[in-house]
């Protein structure tokens, strides 16, 4: 019997039974030479008739297309004969190095053991090993094969288990299957919302992969997405510490990772006070903070079919995007990660941040130029022309697999939107720079650097060209940290202290006034880096007195700076 890709009996598996053996390898196709020979010339005869209509010949290639598939369909290697009990002798049975194979022959009835595969296929071919006999070989070797990994699965208690879920998971399969036209197919997923991990109807944000050196850019940015939703929906914090790990970020290591997280959720609250206090502006008292591993456990089984499930949906180059393979594969899985996480939650929106060399996978994006103008804007982001990777592989998704009307009510695609230039503040320092080998420590801030150290030395070195307001640094941070936002309706103020002869003391209550004066050469650069000087180490100490209060932050600075000292040490090797 020819056998089908489609089949189940199509190849053997590790957990396949005695039984399950003798019957896949004795319904498998196993053509002698005369078959292929005999099939050969009749495919000759076809090609040279000329009596037959086209559409009789259509049909016979599609006929013979579908017979080649299923003689291939258990082979490892390319094969005239296409022989795929060969095949598993060949690549299987004899591949390590002095195996042997036992075969019953017409020279010797009770078995002989060959040493090379080339020789058993030449028995096979000359007639001297019939198909029956070659089969009855295979079945009592694979067995011998599979006997050990059978005694572990019954004997081993932690095996035991996790072969009985893969055995449930299959039934559970096909039971989905099989009732798939008498309602929505089941949706494998973590549902942190029926555990009460996080509310409904919430606001998705997710933290970024964690550095040795956490940045105020960083910080500001998760500000601004948690930000970026209706003020009144509540909101989930995801810290990905599997992603993490998957992603190589910080070597993988657990401490590391955990430390960073940790002096992260500081920064943002401390951020979060300052600019908005601890009244009802404060942002962070409405955000459920989830760390990624914890939640995976709650259910690990349906998160991981999750994961699978959208791996098994997408094609490698969707899920890459533009990126190299250079990258690895933690990068994919990553990807496919978020996929799972967003189920998992289940929000009505969610934040993400712009890819810069995001391809997408959709069609419906006709070329490269319009997802680099879509990003290069950094808009919101609720069209076909999605900013990042991420953000369509979770539509992709949802209209896929989640388009059932019973799935559309209880899963409705989120609104995704992208870091908006808008909405967050660039912190930089420098400008951009050709690459990021080319970066130094003072092309930013970082949330450890010591206040009264880097908050004035750093500003020293900032790019700040007179009269040019269209890169700026010291005029964003005075106007983020500071809070001159008149359009958002505050009334801070910021004083800029000056000489007589410079004109005096200045007081601003807008960024769009610090500008204006700094255009026109009223305002010198030397007397703005002074004030922003002023404000950031303010902000630093905030930020360095939190993080020593905070115990678990306090020990994940030092861990962060024992890493990073290390990793610096493994760099000059």
């Amino acid at each position: 019997e020819k056998m089908s890709k489609s089949d189940p009996d199509s190849a053997i598996f590790m957990e396949d039974t005695k039984e399950d053996v003798e019957r896949k390898i004795s319904n498998a196709f196993c053509p002698t030479k005369e078959d292929a020979e005999r099939e050969k010339l009749e495919q000759e005869r076809e090609s040279e008739s000329k009596s037959e209509s086209e559409s009789l010949t259509q049909l016979r290639d599609k006929e013979h297309d579908r017979e080649d598939a299923g003689k291939e369909s258990m082979h490892l290697t390319a094969d005239d004969l296409k022989n795929p009990i060969l095949d598993y002798i060949q690549h299987i049975i004899m591949s390590p190095t002095d195996a042997t194979f036992t075969c019953a022959n017409a020279n010797n009835p009770a078995g002989q053991t060959y040493l090379q595969f080339d020789q058993v296929k030449q028995d096979f071919l000359d007639g001297l090993i019939t198909p029956d006999q070659l089969k009855r070989a295979l079945i009592d070797a694979l067995n011998q094969l599979l006997q050990p990994v059978r005694d572990h699965f019954a004997n081993d208690e932690t095996a035991k288990g996790l072969f009985e879920k893969v055995q449930s998971f299959k039934r559970q399969s096909a039971s989905a299957a099989a009732a798939e036209n008498d309602g929505p197919p089941k949706v494998f997923r973590l549902d942190l919302v029926a555990q009460n991990v996080v509310p409904p109807d919430s606001h998705l944000v997710m933290a970024p992969l964690p550095t040795a050196a956490p940045t105020l850019q960083q910080t500001a940015d998760l500000l601004a997405k948690l930000t970026s939703a209706d003020p009144s929906a509540p909101k989930v914090l995801m810290l990905l510490d599997w992603t993490a790990r998957v992603n190589n970020a910080l070597d993988a290591d657990v401490k590391a990772i955990s430390a960073y997280f940790s002096v992260l959720l500081s920064s943002l609250r401390t951020l979060d006070r300052h600019l908005n206090g601890d009244g009802d502006a404060s942002v962070m008292k409405n955000v459920t903070v989830v760390m990624q591993s914890e939640a995976i456990l709650k259910d690990p089984s349906n998160y991981w079919i999750s994961v699978i499930n959208a791996g098994r949906h997408f094609s490698l180059d969707a899920v890459m995007g533009g990126m190299k393979d250079a990258e690895g594969v933690g990068k994919v899985i990553g990807r496919l990660m978020t996929v799972a996480d967003v189920l998992a939650v289940n929000p009505k929106s969610i934040a993400l941040d712009a890819d810069q060399d995001a391809v997408l996978a959709s069609d419906a994006l006709p070329n490269r130029n319009e997802v680099t103008e879509s990003v290069s804007n950094m808009s919101l982001d609720d069209s076909d022309q999605a900013a990042s990777v991420e953000a369509t592989l979770i539509r992709q998704f949802y209209q896929a697999k989640l388009s059932h009307p019973e799935h559309v009510r209880l899963f409705p695609t989120p609104q995704i939107t992208h870091l908006s230039s808008s909405t967050s503040p660039n912190l930089s320092l420098q400008p951009p720079r050709e690459s990021e080998a080319h970066k130094t420590e003072f092309d930013e801030y970082f949330v450890l650097d010591d206040p009264k150290v880097h908050g004035k030395s750093k500003m020293k070195k900032a790019f700040c060209e007179p009269g040019n307001i269209d890169f700026c640094p010291p005029i964003e941070l005075l106007a983020y940290f500071a809070n001159l936002d008149a359009s958002a309706g505050n009334t801070k103020e910021v004083t800029i202290s000056r000489s007589p002869e410079n004109g005096g003391d200045v007081t601003y209550t807008s960024k769009s006034q610090l500008s204006i004066d700094f255009s026109s050469g009223a305002l010198h650069p030397g007397d703005l880096k002074a004030a922003v000087s002023t404000v950031m180490v303010d902000v630093l100490t905030k930020m360095s007195e939190d993080i020593k209060k905070d115990g678990e932050a306090g020990k994940g600075a030092k861990a962060l700076k024992a890493f990073e000292k290390k990793m610096a040490k493994q760099k000059k090797k």
